[in-house]
């Protein structure tokens, strides 16, 4: 049998299994009959991007592919998420042209120096390396924002464009100074990394202090390389749920405990509490949290050495004892968190289905975090 003799909806299924974006215009290209398989195929996908993920509506291309894009517009009709790398583009007409004649998008992955965002109407994920919110056509529509360098200090000028923010990822470099905006009342996921350039004895991590002002903050993806922090012990955080705090650099080797007790008693209805990377913690640290935070049901302190047997069974007597039930994972148990949470991603994508902290953010450190959490009912 010729290939052009099996019936179309053999082909369809074939073409189905077809998800790298070159591959896809060169059948697009074969003849009459594939161009027009090919874009019924197309049309099913919402996402364009680089990372190979495990997204079953999503086109993959890989780096540096430069292609033939003047067909990506009559092929893909119904994106949500495409991402903007300089290496897909001959022109950036062309890359204009392309977001222009998406109705539906909704998510900008950008990686060139064009303002491709102020050709989309209704932009509500952005990802970016430098952020102008005057490149934005509707500020108020934006839901989630990660910047790769930015500053509280921008943030401050920039968060009255912002007032539905729902999820911010920053990374700020060097010397920063306190929030002073606007409060985010509508912020739920805030990360943040803040590493140090040249003299971090002289620098201060005002994230915490952010937090302060996001009232309905429900988790935090906290990563330092600060050995200083400001935070108001008087200001209690009654929302947050979720706090990952993860030391890098300087930070690993400080002095970090007395900081974290005290700052750990702002948040007092804390469920889901990650501690990476801290050198200085103790058996008799563990203790001292199970009191602090009486609502806690899952403590993770994988990797931390300090940190034995002994301190699992004093957490596993007290909730005995007291009727709670928290979950503790340390290096001695470490593959247990696997088993007894298995819906806890820790797979680096992209993109991830589902506005769900906890599934796709809680278990990863700050690199491996997704750009985007995409709606379920998108």
């Amino acid at each position: 049998m010729l290939i052009n003799e099996i019936p179309d909806d053999c082909l369809l299924t074939i073409f189905d299994y077809l998800n790298n974006l070159e591959d896809l215009i060169n059948c697009y290209k074969v003849c009459a009959k594939w161009s027009y398989l090919i874009a019924v195929r197309t049309k099913k996908a919402k996402y364009i991007i680089y990372d190979p993920g495990y997204l079953s509506e999503a086109v993959y291309f890989k780096d540096q592919c430069l292609i033939d894009t003047t067909c990506l517009s009559e092929l893909f009709t119904n994106l949500i998420v495409v991402e903007l790398p300089v290496s897909l583009y001959q022109k950036v007409e062309d890359a204009i042209e392309f977001v222009k004649n998406q109705k539906s998008l909704k998510g900008l992955i950008k990686n060139m120096e064009e303002p491709i965002e102020k050709y989309i109407d209704e932009l509500e994920m952005l990802s970016v390396f430098d952020f102008n919110p005057n490149n934005l056509r509707n500020g108020s529509s934006l839901k989630q924002l990660d910047v790769g360098e930015y500053s509280l200090k921008a943030l401050e000028r920039d968060a009255h464009y912002l007032p539905n923010l729902e999820k911010l990822t920053i990374q700020i470099i060097g010397v920063d100074n306190p929030y002073d905006g606007p409060v985010l009342e509508k912020l739920k996921i805030l990360e943040i990394y803040h590493y140090y350039d040249c003299f971090p004895a002289e620098q201060l991590f005002y994230g915490f202090q952010l937090i302060d002002l996001c009232p309905n903050l429900q988790s935090a993806h906290i990563c330092i390389d600060i050995t200083n922090w400001f935070f108001d012990e008087t200001l209690k955080h009654k929302c947050l749920q979720d706090l990952v705090i993860q030391f890098d650099g300087y930070a690993k080797a400080n002095d970090t405990w007395n900081k974290c007790k005290r700052l750990l008693m702002k948040y007092p209805n804390l469920k889901h509490l990650a501690l990476r990377s801290i050198l200085d913690i103790t058996d008799e640290h563990i203790e001292q949290l199970i009191h602090i935070l009486p609502n806690l049901v899952l403590l993770d302190v994988i990797g931390l050495d300090g940190v034995t047997q002994r301190a699992a069974d004093y957490v596993k007597d007290y909730c005995r004892r007291n009727g709670r039930s928290t979950k503790f994972y340390f290096n001695g148990n470490c593959n247990e968190i696997k088993s007894d949470w298995p819906q806890l991603s820790t797979k680096h994508v992209i993109i991830s289905r589902g506005f769900d902290f906890m599934k796709h953010c809680f278990r990863k450190d700050f690199w491996s975090l997704s750009d985007f959490l995409i709606p379920i009912d998108y």
